[in-house]
């Protein structure tokens, strides 16, 4: 399962932020090329410089088509409040904004060195400090994010699965790409020691849970650049396709791991087709996979909502009814063994229809509720 987590710094104006989300979404004919059928979501930030792309410098009618993709799931993340919110009256700002028009964005994703970053050591914000004038973690929660991102990013393609410090170096074993490695499983070791900087680097997961300085409980998430030649290496759209290579995406199949992809794809777009021959190259190799059911394309919020759904749910049987109890996420995709063709499941309240599925690559037949595509909205 892939997330394209694409932080939007340097993208150069609202056409190309549209063009890229209509074509990765749709099968739409854009200037980039025809569509990829993807699902993939976007980040979003408000306060910024007025040559950066924002939420606050768009037009009305950008923002109102900002509004339909938050809506529809397609813009799923804050990228911060932006450089230039430094006060907790930015946030309120921003959030009553979002809650006049029906929006709520429920993944966080740290901006470089914004104050408004809830990050403590790799990106130094100061968001959850209660006496800080950028304090907003508080309001930021209650608006519905739950996830957060506050700097982890692993060379490791694929996470929740057994660490492998050979992603880099099968795509080239150069000196670079061996450096990159040691660094890699240095990060590693530290979390294996106890140091917190690296703790979802241990055990090479994707989540832990996360207490906040204001004592607030979130779930913070790693993100993966898999390049050889390190994580911030290749992290925009002239380097996609390096990141994306054949042998990282076989890597993920192969292995059955779950990635977040660590990228800035409005960054050094090509002057007039927006991304370089090899990044289309590479997304239209990953959309193939996708197709094909080979890797399941998602957006951040709902790769991270399907990876707590299957550590968090719940089943007992009564009678001859499965109970099922999601732990409170979208239970789109829940897929159930060992049931028989017409057992009753009753899944958190209602029952179901699920989509019966013949044998899969395991041997046996399941169940499952519908994994459906967001409809993009524009």
């Amino acid at each position: 399962m892939l997330a394209i987590c694409s932080d939007l710094d340097e993208t150069p104006d609202l056409a190309s932020y549209m063009t890229l989300s209509r074509y990765l979404n749709t099968r739409e004919e854009t200037v980039i090329g025809r569509g990829l059928g993807l699902e993939t979501g976007n980040t979003i930030y408000f306060d910024m410089a007025p040559d950066a792309l924002s939420y606050w410098n768009t037009s009305d009618a950008g923002r109102e088509a900002m509004h339909a993709l938050m809506r529809s799931g397609h813009i799923d993340c804050f990228h911060s409040f932006g450089d230039l919110a430094s006060t907790r009256s930015h946030a309120e700002r921003a959030l009553d904004a979002l809650a006049r028009n029906d929006c709520q964005l429920p993944v966080w994703v740290d901006h470089a060195i914004a104050p408004s970053n809830l990050g403590p050591d790799i990106m130094r914000g100061e968001g959850d400090v209660p006496d800080a004038a950028a304090y907003h973690a508080d309001l930021t929660l209650a608006h519905g994010v739950r996830y957060v991102w506050l700097g982890r990013v692993s060379s490791c393609m694929g996470q929740d699965v057994r660490y492998s410090p050979m992603t880099g170096l099968a795509q080239t074993a150069d000196r670079r790409s061996l450096v990159n490695t040691l660094k890699d499983v240095t990060k590693l070791l530290r979390g294996a020691v106890g140091d917190p900087k690296y703790a979802l680097h241990w055990g090479n997961r994707l989540t832990r849970p996360y207490t906040l300085r204001n004592g607030q409980a979130v779930t913070e998430f790693m993100r993966c650049n898999p390049h050889p030649h390190g994580v911030s290496v290749a992290d925009h759209a002239a380097g996609m396709g390096c990141a994306l290579h054949p042998i990282s995406m076989q890597r993920l199949i192969d292995r059955e791991g779950w990635c977040v992809l660590y990228t800035h794809l409005g960054k050094q777009l090509a002057s007039r087709d927006l991304l370089p021959s090899q990044t289309r190259s590479s997304l239209e190799a990953l959309a193939d996979h996708h197709h094909r059911g080979k890797i399941l394309v998602t957006t951040t919020r709902r790769l991270l909502d399907y990876h707590s759904l299957t550590r968090n749910v719940t089943c007992c049987l009564i009678d001859d009814c499965l109970v099922v109890d999601s732990g409170g996420v979208d239970s789109s995709g829940l897929t159930l063994y060992g049931l028989q063709p017409g057992q009753k499941i009753l899944l958190d309240g209602h029952f179901l229809q699920p989509q019966w599925n013949p044998p899969d690559h395991t041997g046996r037949p399941s169940c499952s509720v519908p994994f459906s595509r967001l409809s993009y909205p524009l």
